[in-house]
């Protein structure tokens, strides 16, 4: 017949194994719970059946909190967890108002992302015009003119004047 006290061990690293197989972050998050709400939280699973130091439901409840959590970066969660003070100052979250916090937490994804299409490629500058600033009598000779007078050095020249001779050209646009 076995020992009593083997059987006991048995249990003790078989809750061990089973904690150990909760995520850190599961095992933080219920220990700030804890610290947090004392026994309002506990309680919630408490079954009174003890697995070594530990009892099985709330071992149970790490392993579902877990489950339904992995969803969301460990990021999400810990900025989920900072703002419980804030939404929950009376009574504890359950799991279900949990996701929620953990949900608008969650970084917004655009159309694209959801559907995993590729960014644009940035737009590439386009290159200056060259203008001729020879006459060519097609009505634009006046704004060759100021332009020319303009790289030449010339400080008579409004900017008005100087602006409306480049647009006339292409040189530049209006905005």
């Amino acid at each position: 017949m076995r020992d009593p006290q083997a059987y006991r061990d048995t249990a003790e690293e078989a809750a061990e194994a089973s904690l150990q197989a909760v995520s850190l972050v599961i095992r933080k998050l219920f220990m700030l719970l804890h610290g947090s709400y004392g026994s309002l939280f506990t309680s919630k699973f408490a079954t009174g059946q003890m697995a070594g130091k530990h009892d099985k439901g709330a071992i149970s409840a790490m392993k579902v909190w877990d489950a339904k959590l992995s969803r969301f970066p460990a990021t999400v969660v810990e900025q989920a967890a900072s703002r419980l003070a804030a939404e929950h100052a009376d009574f504890p979250p359950n799991l279900p108002q949990f996701e929620q916090m953990c949900d608008a937490v969650m970084p917004r994804q655009t159309y694209a992302q959801q559907q995993g299409l590729s960014a644009l490629p940035a737009p590439v500058a386009a290159q200056p015009v060259k203008v001729s600033l020879q006459q060519r009598n097609d009505g634009k000779d006046w704004a060759r003119r100021i332009v020319a007078r303009m790289e030449q050095g010339d400080t008579s020249i409004s900017m008005y004047s100087g602006k409306s001779a480049r647009m006339a050209l292409g040189l530049e646009v209006k905005v």
